[in-house]
């Protein structure tokens, strides 16, 4: 669900910072704190996956322990600027990126309380899992960065490499985690971490299947059913990229219907851009967004260019 953030007349000084930084896509603070989260997303990532390594876990507790806080405390401070810049909130809080934003940090937020008397250890235990959420943010950026370079030739292979990657990465990490988790109660189980789970998620996704690691659960079973069709999946991705690049490379023909699509897309948005930038202007000017006079300065100009 695509939100609206947009731009008030008037803003404080702490307004319209926040607003620059997580509501212009188009200015250099906003870069700069999406690099940044992207940054912290795949350093709370690496965290959560040596942190079940129980010998790691028990040296360097007081490490991971502050790690999360400050992990934890940046991911709050980026949902609160979400929130913030986006009209109306609902839409990102409800939408699909809230929301997996929001499980990102809930989890961390319930750990924290004195839960313990409740009896609940092991339910939080699970929840852990849902900190691998902070994962889906990555396509939310790379998903971003495709909407600007979709209609240019550079970079596309570029971005279809980073997509592939991320996706590949995800299964891998969350497949391996589920089977951690799912098979981390039976005896003299041999996934007794994620870094020794994610070996058995790499041979499952290849179709490999050395057999020195196989879930016995139930759950373990299904999840490396899954694993083993996101495999097969991730590899036709990785074949349609690499013959769409050589088909590029050798022959030059895919480059040239790009053209001819760019070209028909570009005469669509022609006709429909006015109209949808006046319906857009009507909409912010009924939520208060545009003041009359703003209002009608920018409706003379896209009537001047009918």
């Amino acid at each position: 669900m695509a939100v609206d953030k947009t731009h008030a007349p008037d803003r404080s000084g702490f307004d319209r910072l926040v607003h620059e930084a997580f509501g212009n896509e188009e200015s250099k603070l906003y870069g700069v704190v999406s690099n940044f989260v992207v940054l912290v997303i795949i350093y709370s990532i690496v965290g959560i996956i040596f942190e079940s390594v129980v010998e790691l876990h028990e040296k360097y507790e007081a490490f991971f322990r502050i790690s999360e806080y400050i992990v934890v405390g940046i991911f709050i401070a980026e949902y609160a600027g979400q929130v913030h810049v986006t009209r109306p909130r609902r839409k990102y809080i409800f939408g699909l990126w809230g929301i997996i934003d929001f499980l990102a940090i809930a989890p961390s937020l319930i750990q924290w309380l004195d839960l313990r008397q409740l009896k609940i250890a092991r339910i939080l235990r699970v929840m852990r899992f849902l900190r691998l959420m902070r994962i889906m943010k990555l396509a939310k950026t790379v998903t971003a960065d495709y909407e600007k370079t979709k209609g240019k030739r550079s970079g596309t292979l570029k971005m279809d490499l980073q997509i592939y990657f991320i996706t590949m990465f995800s299964v891998l990490v969350i497949s391996s985690t589920l089977v951690f988790y799912a098979e981390s109660g039976q005896e003299n189980t041999g996934f007794t971490n994620i870094p020794t789970s994610m070996w058995w998620g790499i041979t499952t996704m290849t179709t490999v299947g050395y057999g020195d690691l196989t879930p016995e659960t139930i759950a373990g079973r299904v999840v490396a059913g899954i694993t083993a069709l996101c495999g097969l999946a991730l590899f036709a991705m990785l074949m349609n990229v690499v013959g769409k690049a050589l088909m590029s490379g050798l022959f030059g023909q895919e480059d040239e219907e790009d053209e001819k699509r760019s070209a028909k897309a570009g005469d669509a948005d022609s006709l429909l851009s006015v109209p949808d930038r006046m319906a857009e202007l009507v909409s912010l000017r009924d939520r208060g967004f545009v003041d009359a006079e703003e209002f009608e300065a920018k409706r003379s100009e896209l009537v001047s260019q009918i």
